[in-house]
């Protein structure tokens, strides 16, 4: 009978203990986690937040969130050299004209990628990895690939988002390319998710 009460006298004493331990290990690791600091700065592997946003001199505070459109930039660099496509050169480009036009970078990439693999297999000194403008009489060509970033971005724009294609791409697929059995579609939403997921 001793041995039981002593039991459950150590079990009712210790547990709050271990609780309040077990809360506070928890809230500590968050803490760090997030990439909260006392001081000017941090090295830990915890807050990598601080190389892709700038931390504050005044307050030693490092912005743990970095906005997602932050992020494509850098997501389409690494899809582009990923796969080695003669666009990587022209990322920046291919950001610049797309938030000229509020086009999705994400989506001209993820195109680019069903059409030609990235231009890879794109006609020779023709600069078109998107398909664009291709059909019965002959491909288009552009001079260079600033001149084909520009016109495609401009005419999906003008010809397909701001008709709402642009939000599925099995929608813009009707109009993109009307004869496709749904693989166009199906290859578009796939490198989307690649991107999205950085499964590349």
């Amino acid at each position: 009978m001793k041995k039981k009460i002593l039991l459950c006298s150590l079990f009712f004493s210790l547990t709050p203990l271990l609780l309040f331990f077990s809360v506070y290990l928890i809230g500590f690791f968050d803490f760090m986690a997030e990439g909260k600091v006392l001081g000017k700065s941090t090295d830990s592997p915890l807050s990598l937040s601080h190389v892709l946003a700038p931390s504050s001199e005044d307050d030693g505070v490092i912005v743990s969130q970095v906005q997602a459109a932050d992020a494509w930039p850098i997501i389409i660099e690494n899809y582009l050299k990923y796969y080695q496509s003669p666009l990587l050169p022209f990322k920046d480009k291919i950001i610049e004209i797309c938030r000229q036009y509020n086009v999705k970078p994400q989506l001209i990439v993820a195109i680019a990628q069903q059409e030609s693999n990235l231009g890879k297999k794109s006609p020779p000194d023709c600069y078109n990895a998107w398909g664009w403008g291709i059909n019965e009489s002959g491909t288009r060509c552009f001079q260079n690939w600033e001149e084909a970033i520009e016109t495609v971005v401009r005419g999906i724009a003008k010809g397909y988002c701001e008709k709402g294609y642009c939000t599925d791409p099995c929608l813009m697929m009707k109009k993109y390319t009307p004869k496709s059995n749904g693989s166009w579609c199906a290859g578009v939403n796939q490198f989307l998710q690649e991107m999205d997921e950085g499964n590349f």
